[in-house]
């Protein structure tokens, strides 16, 4: 993921800012988009003409149920869109099956319903996450932003009823006045070429407003990982880098003698003003404490502020008080389950009815209850029945990451000599770059772990937490302490040195190699 292809400002937005980009960056590739949303619908859409050409309503509602495959194309287009890389329609379309791979059954089965769809696809697409992964990073994500995009669903979802009454309106208009038609019968008739033809009208709407929605949901997900992330500060930091690095050549191939001069300005300088540095460094600890204690008892350290918030007021319900309405309901159920006297006589009355509604009330109640208690506790299931879990496909192992050569054939026999080389060849960055993508390289050979190009630094070490977290029961090798801390650690001295230039001491460097060469002693 590189942040320097960013195809948009990275700055802080409110949530309807960032729905506002997603709608302006869906208008400009409108076209496309529409595309590749409609042609996987349309097959479809003709593939249920074929086969259920007498059931029209249920393939509406099947066409309607698998909005969630065809939404996926336009996230994949639009996702490299916003990092500067064109697709188009025809290569999204290639992609079809390789982009409903992953967890297609979730979403087409309990998550269909889901309000916060187009907010959350991008964590299943993007961050190729799954099961627990998912669940956390979707909990993280949700925090702010989930009520913005479930009124994004509503609001949209209103939009396509709009549109879908506005073509029929406009075919209406195109009807000469002289042709009288009866409408009332004729809409009522229930003729199937009818049926299918607004079918056909209700798949055009939901293609052309599609887009907006994918891509308005996708731009809240970057808005709320900016924010997580820092992604403005992480550009902002590598533009600070950049000019330092044409500051400093400048300045290298500057004439000398402007050098020699601007050494003679400082010294002239410093001359001049020696005695009150003298004196402004002879200040006692006491008077340092002093000048502290005043600043602290100062009007900006006691500042204080009121908040005012709404809250529910305190109501006091009697147990023995029950409201009229409540009281008229039960008399009147009890007066319909009543089966004897002059109700016996006009028939069976509403007693049955209801009595079946509430029998497959708790049916479906029992059954919801036992599949949630053998989803929930599947694992000791599985472990109590001994029974295998179904191996998960072959996952490529990255060959570069965050531009570092993670292979393992890259890597020298003795990495933490040719390490320490580089680091007293005064070589830092690539002396702490080949420590810090050995780790990376060991990690994903031996632990399994499944970095990819959307994770940043900071989120590999998160994963290498969770698995120390844990440990022996997950089926995968579990990660030790030692290794958790080690991770943590390397992870933050790179970044000290990658995006803040702050190199750490020698010392640290040495104590680094030498706990790799404890975590990974039998793999080096």
């Amino acid at each position: 993921m590189d942040l320097e292809r960013l195809a948009v400002r990275a700055r802080l937005r409110s949530p309807w800012e960032s729905v506002d980009l997603g709608i302006a960056l869906a208008r400009r590739q409108w076209g496309s988009l529409f595309l590749v949303w409609l042609l996987p619908a349309a097959l479809v859409f003709a593939g249920s003409a074929t086969f259920l050409w007498e059931s029209p309503g249920l393939a509406s509602l099947l066409l309607w149920w698998l909005k969630p495959v065809y939404d996926r194309l336009p996230l994949f287009i639009s996702s490299r869109a916003l990092f500067g890389e064109k697709v188009g329609a025809g290569a999204a379309l290639r992609q079809f099956f390789a982009q409903n791979r992953r967890d297609w059954f979730a979403w087409l089965s309990w998550r269909r319903l889901s309000a916060t769809r187009s907010f959350d696809m991008p964590v299943t697409l993007l961050e190729q996450n799954s099961g627990a992964a998912r669940s956390r990073r979707v909990a993280v994500l949700h925090r702010k932003h989930a009520g913005t995009a479930t009124w994004l669903t509503l609001t949209l979802v209103h939009l396509e009823m709009i549109l879908a009454l506005a073509v029929v309106a406009l075919v209406y208009l195109f009807i000469p006045e002289q042709v009288q038609i009866d409408w009332l019968p004729f809409l009522s008739s229930g003729e199937l070429w009818l049926q299918w033809g607004l079918n056909g009208i209700y798949l055009l709407v939901m293609a052309a407003v599609a887009p907006f929605y994918v891509v308005g949901g996708f731009a809240l997900y970057i808005g709320r990982r900016i924010e997580l992330e820092g992604w403005d500060i992480e550009i902002q930091f590598r533009q600070l880098r950049e000019r330092s690095r044409r500051t400093r050549r400048g300045v290298a191939h500057g004439p000398v003698a402007a050098q020699l001069l601007l050494l003679c300005a400082l010294g002239l300088a410093g001359a001049l003003h020696g005695s009150p540095a003298r004196a402004e460094a002879g200040t006692t600890p006491e008077e340092a404490r002093e000048t502290v204690d005043g600043i602290l008892v100062g009007e900006d350290f006691h500042r204080m502020e009121t908040v005012e918030r709404w809250r529910l007021k305190d109501f006091e319900w009697k147990a023995d008080a029950f409201p009229e309405w409540m009281i008229n309901f039960i008399e009147r159920l009890e007066r319909l389950l009543a089966d004897d006297g002059d109700d016996a006589k006009d028939g069976p009355g509403f007693g049955p009815l209801i009595g079946g509604l509430i029998e497959l009330l708790l049916w479906t109640g029992a059954i919801g209850l036992l599949l949630y208690l053998l989803w929930r506790y599947r694992e000791p299931l599985r472990q109590s029945l001994q029974l295998r879990r179904r191996e998960k496909p072959g996952h490529t192992p990255p060959e570069t990451l965050f531009g570092l050569d993670v292979r393992r054939s890259s890597l020298p026999d003795d990495v933490c000599a040719e390490v320490l080389r580089l680091w007293a060849a005064g070589d830092r960055r690539n002396s702490l770059g080949l420590l810090y993508r050995a780790t990376l390289s060991h990690l994903i050979e031996r632990y399994q772990f499944e970095f990819g190009d959307h994770l940043t630094e900071s989120e590999c070490a998160q994963q290498v937490q969770m698995r120390r977290q844990r440990g022996a029961d997950d089926e995968q090798q579990p990660v030790s302490g030692a290794l958790g801390d080690f991770v943590q650690q390397l992870t933050g001295v790179w970044q000290q040195l990658a995006y803040a230039h702050r190199a750490p001491a020698t010392e640290r460097v040495e104590n680094l190699c030498d706990c790799w060469r404890e975590v990974f002693a039998d793999d080096r």
